[in-house]
């Protein structure tokens, strides 16, 4: 069983602009066993306003940085809502391990939109440029507390061109799906040693066949069964300091024995106790 000292639930969508997220997190904690402490945090219904390029601007700044200030947290697990939830929780985690922290963003897509470039405006295609550039600040007040070295884009298969031209001018490490899928091993070969590992876990990583009920479904995915021998080579080695799992749509058709494969895989139920 992975321990930890806060459970955060988040059940923002709009940074997905896509009420059915929302719905997410509390069927998540229903899978999975709580941690020392599990908190709620109340979502602000939102405007459909545009600000500064970012849908819904009001409701997605701060959604839980309060939360992690006053439980202050050293393991963390997020569960989500859009990924938008990941900006707080990470920089949190940034803040207490520095240059140890290695963040696996485990997702079907990069995530490094400013909004500037976004095609669609909503925040859940930020986050990661967020933590890691300058340029993405100001609009989503959200510290830059990682460098290129601190971050690896697992199954990624769906960039938008201004993310791809990023990922190529700092020589971000991509391992893809298909790579993925063929050597599960290979992800605990990304952190170095010592380091202290956040996965991201967006679940449309997995392919649509395994796991259809996330909120932007992107063919070519790895199956359950790669990703949990994955994660499973992943906890065996390094120290996993922070889980954020994040873009399931529970109320949509779909087998729960993928998703309860990978929770397991990541120490969350007891089927690894």
């Amino acid at each position: 069983m992975w321990s930890r000292d806060l459970d955060v639930l988040v059940p923002m969508w709009q940074g997905a602009d896509d009420l059915r997220v929302c719905e997410g997190p509390a069927a998540l904690a229903a899978l999975t066993v709580p941690g020392t402490r599990r908190v709620t945090v109340p979502v602000p219904a939102g405007g459909s306003e545009r600000e500064g390029g970012v849908r819904h601007r009001a409701a997605v700044v701060d959604a839980h940085r309060d939360v992690l200030a006053r439980h202050r947290p050293r393991r963390l697990l997020t569960l989500g809502g859009d990924c938008a939830v990941e900006v707080a929780s990470v920089a949190h985690l940034a803040g207490r391990y520095a240059q140890r922290l290695f963040v696996l963003w485990i997702d079907a897509h990069g995530d490094l939109n400013t909004p500037a470039s976004s095609p669609s405006a909503t925040a859940h295609g930020m986050p990661l440029r967020l933590l890691l550039d300058d340029d993405a600040q100001g609009v989503l007040p959200a510290p830059r507390c990682l460098s290129p070295g601190q971050v690896a884009l697992v199954g990624v298969r769906d960039l938008d061109p201004v993310e791809v031209e990023y990922v190529h001018r700092h020589d971000l490490t991509v391992v893809d799906a298909p790579t993925l899928g063929a050597q599960p091993t290979r992800l605990a070969a990304l952190p170095p040693p010592g380091a202290a590992v956040y996965v991201h876990l967006d679940l449309d990583v997995l392919d649509p066949s395994a796991l259809p009920a996330v909120a932007v479904p992107t063919p070519g995915g790895v199956t359950a069964a790669a990703l949990a021998r994955s994660l499973t080579a992943l906890r065996a080695h390094h120290e996993v300091i922070g889980v954020g799992i994040t873009e399931y749509v529970p109320q949509l058709a779909h087998d729960r024995q993928a998703l309860i494969e990978v929770l397991d895989a990541l120490g969350l139920t007891d089927a690894l106790a």
